[in-house]
């Protein structure tokens, strides 16, 4: 990144943190805070650590002087958070946090931002339902936030939870990622019309299967029977007896009793439901205890985004590259130096060489990306679209 794109960074940014009104987290003197500044080495993530604030005005004051490109905080209170080891600041409780990231759950990346952001928040919002439903989470305790880059932040602040060590939280990871579950005890229980759906992965488990058969049954026969047969150890007959049994409108505990699937095909789609219900977080944030994370209200020195703080209710109706743009639509004289398509404020932007200027929010997320340089030569002047 050349020195004329950083130092427009900068300055944008710095208008940022002059206005913006800033969300500091419960007892932030407690917490540790690390940042990215816009130095030589940005973009590389060089964080300066162990600072630590007495006061809302000093922190804010900090932010709006030093123009950092990233911003974090610890999910740990400690007693002296600004110790530079980490055994001195006397650990005293964290807070519980998720990171669903898109490394973790989109497999196929040749599909856009916007598409990647979908998926991300769709597994997100099944980690919500998970601790609404099965750990009884009130859902206004629950804070998501959008990182600004390619995934969300669940935060649980709930004091009772802050003692928990790494065990415990491992725990919590292991129950939301299916970790231990055997197809063959879920199948006993499936199979025991006295004991089904006991727990609430019994359950979801059940739901599954039941949702499964009944998209069979709604399928064309032929598409149907292709779908079915493909599934190991079930046969193209034994498929069109399954479709049959299903028309004639059995459902899903007797279907599975009646021994129409071998165990080992039952098995495979036992597991298929596992697979598919699972939460695909980002295992180690949430069972350590002193993790630092982006602080909400700040911006993503990698894309220019907002770090979104979100209710429960806000989340359904959230869009990134609409509301989590904070820069103006003011042209930017830039240099392409890598062809994109960007997706911001609903339109869709195809980017080249020969693209000389782009809105400054668009403009601004392909210069963090390290796509397009600030062609500070070319005009000085910023335009009106």
């Amino acid at each position: 990144m050349n020195s004329a794109t950083k130092a427009f960074l900068q300055r944008k940014f710095g208008e940022y943190y002059l206005t913006a009104r800033l969300e500091l987290p419960p007892q932030f003197s407690k917490r540790e805070w690390a940042f990215v500044l816009f130095d030589p080495a940005y973009p590389k993530l060089v964080m300066r650590r162990h600072k630590a604030f007495s006061s809302a005005k000093e922190c804010l004051t900090y932010l709006s002087s030093v123009i950092p490109a990233h911003a974090y905080y610890s999910t740990a209170c400690y007693a002296y958070p600004s110790a530079t080891r980490m055994q001195d600041k006397k650990w005293e409780g964290a807070d519980v946090i998720f990171d669903l990231d898109a490394d973790k759950v989109v497999t196929e990346f040749s599909n856009s931002y916007a598409h990647v952001l979908k998926e991300v928040k769709n597994e997100t919002a099944k980690l919500v339902d998970f601790l609404i439903h099965d750990f009884s989470v009130d859902p206004k305790e629950i804070t998501i936030v959008f990182s600004g880059g390619r995934g969300y932040h669940v935060h649980l602040r709930e004091s009772s939870l802050a003692g928990l060590g790494s065990h415990e939280r491992r725990e919590i990871v292991n129950y939301l990622t299916g970790t231990g579950l055997e197809a063959e005890y879920i199948l006993m229980k499936l199979n025991n019309s006295e004991e089904i759906a006991n727990t609430c992965w019994e359950i979801r488990i059940n739901r599954w299967i039941s949702r499964y058969f009944e998209s069979l049954r709604l399928l064309e026969r032929q598409t149907a029977t292709k779908e079915l047969s493909a599934v190991k150890n079930i046969g193209r007959r034994r498929a069109q007896n399954i479709l049959d049994a299903l028309a004639q409108g059995s459902n899903i505990p007797p279907l599975v009793q009646s021994k129409l699937l071998p165990a080992s095909a039952w098995k495979g789609i036992v597991r298929e439901a596992i697979s598919d219900l699972r939460v695909r977080i980002d295992m180690p944030v949430t069972a350590d205890t002193k993790r630092l994370i982006r602080l909400p209200t700040s911006l993503h020195g990698g894309s220019g985004l907002l770090v979104t703080p979100l209710t429960f209710a806000d989340f359904d109706h959230f869009e990134p590259l609409r509301d989590a743009v904070v820069f103006s639509e003011d042209l930017v004289p830039i240099k392409v130096l890598k062809p994109a398509i960007t997706e911001i404020k609903g339109e869709t932007i195809k980017v080249d060489h020969s693209t000389k200027r782009l809105p400054e929010h668009t403009a601004i997320y392909l210069m963090a990306r390290g796509l397009a340089e600030y062609e500070s030569g070319r005009s000085k002047n910023h335009q009106k679209r």
